[in-house]
């Protein structure tokens, strides 16, 4: 399968992710592996993709396959969410006790 920029415009791709694949595949790429794997460095959103150009039951073998790699992401950024966070506040809490110091 042939992917073009005119194929992203006509399915209505986000036009910050057609001008990211514009630089990277200007005449367009045939889809394989190795493009996949360029994509995901490129942070272009698969997901989306996988939603226009797979049929029902392969796009439920994706969703799938994918299912462990989304739940550990959303993990892990509710866990660096959750420090972030609580860093935050205990610099707000030394700011506040800094202030109250004076």
């Amino acid at each position: 399968m042939r992917i073009t920029s005119a194929w992203l415009k006509a399915r209505h791709a986000c036009p910050e992710q057609i001008e990211v694949f514009s630089r990277e595949w200007p005449k367009g790429v045939v889809v394989s592996l190795k493009v996949l794997k360029r994509a995901v460095e490129l942070c272009l959103d698969l997901d989306w993709f996988a939603k226009r150009v797979l049929k029902a039951p392969a796009e439920k073998a994706y969703q799938e396959a994918t299912a462990s790699a989304e739940k550990a992401y959303q993990e892990a950024g509710a866990s660096a969410l959750k420090a972030y966070r609580e860093a935050r506040a205990s610099d707000l809490w030394k700011a506040l006790k800094k202030q109250e110091a004076r």
